[in-house]
């Protein structure tokens, strides 16, 4: 079984995966997607890396640049090589798969894609978020048969991490 939250932006999704990750005491394979300091500026950077490891503000770990009332720059090679590789040794290696988060930036990385929908179809458990207004692609993950999709809110982010540790609790 695989869960996805979803849920307006800056509503406790990843504080939600925090604490199940932590009520599970298990460190995932995967990856996070983040912004760094300069996340209220009018040009940041949103950046990638594996799960397990710390954020990164550092160019080479960018995945996208966003400048408010423009189009955000994707750099589609960061998602085709570096994220589909955190996805395929995850496969490998990990008791759990952390994909945080999917959304539109990725519409044309087909590789990355490929890999999330490959680690889907399989037995190891995947934790995610899938951007609530993202649509196309990831209407395949909100729509595969393995995935239970949760939306976060104020009003039951605090009980999700129990809930959904005890689902994982089971399958890792």
């Amino acid at each position: 079984m695989h869960i996805f939250l979803t849920g307006e932006i800056q509503v406790g999704k990843s504080t939600v995966i925090t604490k199940t990750l932590s009520l599970l005491n298990i460190t995932p394979g995967g990856f996070k997607t983040y912004f760094g300091p300069d996340r209220g500026a009018k040009s940041r950077l949103l950046y990638m890396n594996a799960a397990d490891k710390p954020p990164v503000y550092h160019e080479g770990n960018a995945i996208a640049r966003m400048v408010r009332e423009e189009k955000p720059v994707i750099l589609l090679e960061k998602f085709d090589v570096y994220g589909a590789e955190l996805l395929r040794s995850s496969m490998s290696n990990a008791r759990l798969i952390l994909m945080d988060e999917c959304g539109n930036l990725e519409k044309s990385a087909h590789i990355f894609q490929r890999e999330i929908f490959r680690c889907l179809d399989g037995d190891i458990p995947v934790f995610g978020v899938v951007k609530q207004d993202s649509y196309g692609w990831t209407d395949g993950i909100r729509n595969h048969p393995k995935v239970c999709l949760y939306t976060v809110t104020k009003e039951n982010r605090d009980s999700l991490p129990l809930l959904l540790a005890e689902q994982f609790a089971n399958s890792i």
